[in-house]
């Protein structure tokens, strides 16, 4: 008895060897903390003169990391409509769901086959 062709391929895919783990380094209470160096770009190293002070780097550094909050999340949804999603229109509502359209269809006839049956005075609109 052979197995099926994805057979095969599922065994191969189960059996490839994992990832080796990424070790992290250990950090002793004898370690010195390193101090954090704002990342300066090469072109602004090129330039001595036009380098920014180390409090202006520190502060673009900060204000970048800031997540922008929505405004939506600081006072929510003050006036919410609801309601407004039904439209009606006698047009539409006899074109989706009148009887000619149930006759159009081989459900729409189940639908009126049902109706029926069950004793509907009107089976459509």
């Amino acid at each position: 008895m052979s197995l099926p062709r994805f057979a095969a391929m599922r065994q191969v895919r189960l059996l490839r060897p994992k990832a080796p783990a990424v070790r992290q380094p250990v950090v002793t209470a004898c370690a010195v903390p390193k101090v954090a160096v704002p990342h300066v770009s090469a072109r602004m190293r090129a330039m001595p003169a036009m380098r920014a002070s180390p409090i202006l780097a520190m502060a673009r550094l900060s204000l970048t990391n800031m997540r922008s909050v929505p405004a939506v999340s600081l006072g929510g949804v003050r006036y919410a409509t609801y309601g407004s999603e039904y439209q009606p229109s006698q047009r539409k509502r006899k074109r989706k769901h009148g009887f000619l359209a149930r006759l159009r269809s081989r459900t729409g006839k189940k639908v009126l086959v049902r109706r029926r049956l069950k004793g509907r005075a009107r089976v459509s609109h």
